[in-house]
């Protein structure tokens, strides 16, 4: 397969409850055939619902995903609705430019889908 070199892509970071990363990978996956993804744990302040929670840390998952840059808005939006990030606690997502980076396919394996 003939690679681009100088394709644009896009970095899509994600702060979702403790959990919800790898679902979003597994979707990004099957769904829309994206397999950049990756998944950190990290801790976090949730932005609060009442003043009694604030100061309360809590565990999350850091979503990361690199993709081409005409695909970026339909993958973020993606993220965003399937991650719920649209509710109250959901979580923080944000873009950025990418300057340099090497794009890897996973090969094809026969009978496999």
């Amino acid at each position: 397969m003939e690679q681009d070199i100088h394709r644009k892509e896009k970095r899509i970071t994600c702060f979702l409850p403790k959990g919800a990363g790898i679902k979003i990978v597994e979707m990004l996956h099957v769904e829309k055939h994206i397999d950049s993804t990756n998944v950190n744990a990290g801790r976090g302040l949730r932005t609060v619902e009442n003043v009694s929670d604030y100061g309360a840390w809590s565990e999350q998952d850091i979503l990361t995903v690199i993709v081409d840059a005409n695909r970026a808005k339909e993958i973020f939006e993606f993220i965003f609705f399937q991650g719920e990030l649209n509710k109250p606690g959901g979580g923080f997502i944000f873009q950025a430019d990418i300057k340099r980076s090497t794009s890897f396919y996973l090969p094809k394996i026969e009978g496999s889908e």
